[in-house]
């Protein structure tokens, strides 16, 4: 199974640098290929974006939208 995550450019490297998105319409967001995870960024990437602005603000830069593998599956 594979999760998105958000990576962004954080110039305090005490704080946390990364938004895993858990959930979409309170549903689990997972996917079993990571094609589709990747078509899921690729048609959603404006509301990812909204997304992330929403917990770090609209002036902190996103680094990097990936797909990465959850542990244990």
């Amino acid at each position: 199974m594979y999760k998105i995550v958000i990576f962004m450019f954080l110039l305090n490297p005490v704080q946390k640098d990364v938004l895993e998105v858990e959930t979409l319409h309170n549903k689990p967001l997972e996917f079993s290929e990571i094609d589709k995870c990747y078509a899921h960024i690729h048609n959603n990437l404006s509301e990812l974006k909204a997304f992330a602005a929403s917990h770090f603000g609209a002036d902190t830069p996103i680094k990097s939208i990936d797909c990465v593998k959850i542990n244990g599956t």
